[in-house]
């Protein structure tokens, strides 16, 4: 099984911008190249993404301004292609496109993706891999979390102590569990969404830079184990998360009361509290925690989270990776696991009935 470059990208739901890297995999190693970025949306772009997040359910019926606005996101997907390409100078066998998430709702088994991979095929003349969650949500999964095969990847790779953990804090926190044996993975609870959208409103930022906001405050713990309250939280894996789950939890609206600097340290334990609770469903204590994921640059929730859990607590960057590029890095290793018939997602992953191949591939 001949490695081969592959460019993965991904977009999550915090809509920070199109992660792209360029890797030689054949889905099941890995070379990293360092040829990789980050890179911002375009305002319009984002602008009409947020709209779209602020109220999913109206826009999954409005098939003309979904089709407008994929438009919009697969050109600025395109565009970073050509620049990686051209910086470089390696033109790659496969794309993997994650496409841009807008809605995820396994239980009538629908999650939307924007992303037009026949236009980007054409465009590019590189055959493409999309679609990564809609075979998995037809064999009874949930479509996500699509981490946990390489999170166990990257757990052997790094050969820390084992059981391990790869917690993954971008807009939604998810969590890999890897044993030796076991292969478990679930989402946990919000990541940077609930923070994000608190600066978004009330500050016209992206997001706290480092924790600092947080960091003058004081949490409550009061409206914490309210919202950890929730069924979502008391339920067994396999489980997702949708991001309108997380906004529209009413504790939030009371979180979002607080002064400022209050809310956001509230949010910030949140975060970490969840991560707590989601180690009762593993089947052994873990060792190892490796954190990536846009929260990694997050101080305050760090913090919180070596503090919680007095466990060994690594960044990638402790291992000389770049812990910005994972999820990128994450959709090239599926797409070559696609093109090879590799499974992706398990029972244990995402309550499928059997191992799926997940993936369809465009050719030009």
């Amino acid at each position: 099984m001949k490695l081969f470059p592959v460019i993965g990208l991904m977009s999550g739901t915090s809509v920070d911008g199109i992660d792209a890297c360029l890797i030689y995999t054949n889905g099941q190693k890995i070379i990293r190249t360092n040829y990789n970025f980050i890179t911002a949306y375009s305002k319009k772009t984002k602008s009409l993404i947020h709209e779209i997040l602020a109220n999913p359910t109206k826009f999954t019926k409005d098939k003309k301004t979904l089709s407008q606005i994929e438009h919009k996101i697969t050109i600025e997907h395109i565009n970073v292609v050509k620049k990686l390409i051209k910086n470089s100078n390696v033109k790659p066998y496969l794309i993997g496109f994650h496409g841009q998430t807008i809605f995820h709702d396994p239980k009538n088994k629908l999650s939307i993706q924007l992303g037009d991979a026949k236009m980007m095929a054409e465009k590019l003349k590189i055959k493409i891999v999309f679609d990564f969650r809609k075979k998995d949500i037809e064999n009874g999964g949930q479509g996500a979390p699509l981490a946990p095969i390489y999170h166990k990847s990257l757990i052997k790779e790094l050969k820390v102590g084992i059981p391990a953990i790869v917690i993954n804090i971008g807009g939604i926190t998810n969590l890999s569990y890897w044993d030796g044996k076991k292969l478990i993975g679930f989402d946990v609870g919000p990541g940077n969404n609930l923070m994000d959208n608190f600066m978004k409103i009330f500050f016209k930022k992206s997001c706290d830079k480092d924790g600092k906001l947080a960091g003058k405050g004081n949490p409550n713990q009061k409206l914490i184990n309210e919202y950890c309250n929730d069924d979502f939280f008391k339920k067994s894996p396999p489980k997702s998360l949708e991001r309108e789950q997380l906004i529209s939890n009413d504790t939030y609206k009371k979180i979002m009361s607080l002064p400022p600097a209050d809310c956001m340290a509230t949010l910030s334990l949140l975060t970490t509290e969840t991560i707590r609770l989601s180690l009762k469903f593993l089947p052994a204590k873990p060792k190892t925690i490796i954190v990536v994921g846009g929260g990694q640059h997050n101080k305050i929730l760090l913090k919180n989270i070596r503090e919680t859990f007095k466990l060994k607590v690594y960044l990638c960057a402790d291992f000389g990776l770049n812990g910005d590029f994972i999820e990128a890095e994450l959709i090239g290793y599926l797409a070559a696991r696609r093109y090879y018939n590799l499974p992706s997602t398990f029972s244990s992953t995402t309550g499928s009935k059997l191992d799926v191949v997940n993936g369809t591939i465009k050719n030009f």
